[in-house]
């Protein structure tokens, strides 16, 4: 099925592979590179967001053993970095409307918490002044990777916690691989933040050209022609015989010189990524007919950059139907981290205690709305997600 319309984009072109080996023959070593971000300040370049919540976690100086909030719907990579910083990841609920972390499980739990990761999911941003008036004074660190360009209160995301870390690797919306960008308030934690990804390896130019190639490579594979030929087939057999605990590996390291050159030829494009694929999702809210499975919700204080598109289904049985339909129709599909129950408890002592979470992986589908899409693909997926669903209900 070589027109499969991927859930995700992952935009890598030979332009880029170009722009990026040109960037591997630049001199190596040196401070580590900055990354200024509007309203947030400047930032330390480093290789990925999962080795910023390490470096995050050590700048803090937090004792081994410290308990740090999660919440259980996110990328689980966060937990396995977590762990990897010598702390404990510890479970907090979201809020059924917006996936993102319940204010009100944070305040049952805070007592025995060191520190919170906030995560912004979906482009979606946290309550973040109920977090900092919950948390008292222990350190809030913002998980930004998917909500770059957010708003709430008219304050952008990455501007409210102690720290905040950006992600920009692919599948993001500045996809360039790998990447991420760690800020911190205090200037003594930036110091501290500089000197310890300063310490960390500089990738060699033959890691950079191997690097740069393999982008490509997984890039093309999760685009069209190649998703549909291919590319899902092999991510399927990956998630199947790869166990949860060792997906995602972490390594901690500097940014990689060819993704920082991408990055910043990427970087200007991002308030327009952004205005087309809220002009996708607010089509996919006026033109979709599903009953009561609802919809994304944009609060009146935030500003969200819509970064996916989760439908939440009132049932399991309609979330499998209707991604089964789709697909049979050429339209991919997402259901993220659906397995972090049962990986988080059989690794992180998850006890079972965000029952909104459970409920949200188990019902949420993501439905293509990025930015790339063209018009003919939106009207063809409204329009066989109408037919999926009536189909569905009438069976």
């Amino acid at each position: 099925m070589s027109d499969l319309i991927p859930a995700e984009y992952h935009h890598y072109s030979l332009r880029d592979v170009a722009h990026a080996l040109s960037a591997c023959h630049k001199p190596a070593g040196g401070p580590p590179a900055a990354i200024s971000w509007p309203g947030v300040g400047d930032g330390t370049a480093l290789r990925s967001a999962r080795a910023a919540v390490i470096i995050a976690l050590n700048a803090l100086d937090l004792p081994a053993g410290s308990n740090v909030g999660v919440p259980l719907y996110c990328c689980p990579v966060v937990f396995k970095a977590v762990q990897a910083a010598r702390c404990r990841p510890r479970f907090i609920d979201v809020d059924a409307e917006s996936h993102c972390l319940s204010v009100r499980d944070l305040e049952t739990k805070s007592a025995g918490l060191d520190a919170v990761i906030a995560v912004h999911m979906f482009g979606h941003l946290c309550d973040m002044p109920e977090i900092l008036k919950i948390m008292k004074g222990r350190p809030v660190i913002e998980d930004c990777a998917q909500s770059l360009g957010s708003r709430l209160d008219h304050q952008p995301c990455g501007s409210f916690g102690d720290l905040a870390f950006f992600s920009f690797r692919s599948g993001k919306y500045l996809a360039i691989g790998e990447g991420a960008a760690l800020f911190a308030k205090s200037p003594d934690l930036s110091a501290r933040i500089a000197d310890l990804v300063g310490a960390l390896p500089v990738p060699t130019r033959a890691e950079e050209f191997k690097h740069v190639l393999v982008t490509f490579l997984r890039s093309a594979l999760r685009s069209r022609p190649w998703w549909g030929l291919i590319g899902a087939k092999i991510w399927a057999a990956y998630n199947s015989k790869t166990d949860f605990i060792d997906k995602s590996p972490i390594v901690v390291g500097r940014m990689f010189a060819s993704d920082l050159a991408i990055f910043q030829r990427r970087l200007p494009q991002l308030d327009s990524m952004i205005a087309s694929q809220k002009s996708n999702a607010e089509y996919l809210n006026r033109d979709l007919r599903l009953g009561a499975t609802r919809l994304p919700v944009e609060p009146t204080r935030a500003y969200s950059n819509h970064f996916m598109y989760p439908v939440v289904f009132e049932s399991v049985e309609d979330r499998k139907a209707m991604a089964a339909f789709l697909k049979r129709h050429g339209i991919g599909t997402a259901t993220p981290y659906e397995e972090t129950p049962e990986g988080a408890a059989k690794n992180y002592g998850y006890q079972g205690d965000c029952p909104s979470a459970e409920r949200l992986l188990t019902r949420t589908l993501i439905i293509p709305s990025y930015y790339a899409l063209r018009s003919r693909d939106m009207a063809r997926i409204v329009r066989r997600t109408n037919e999926g669903w009536a189909l569905i209900k009438n069976f």
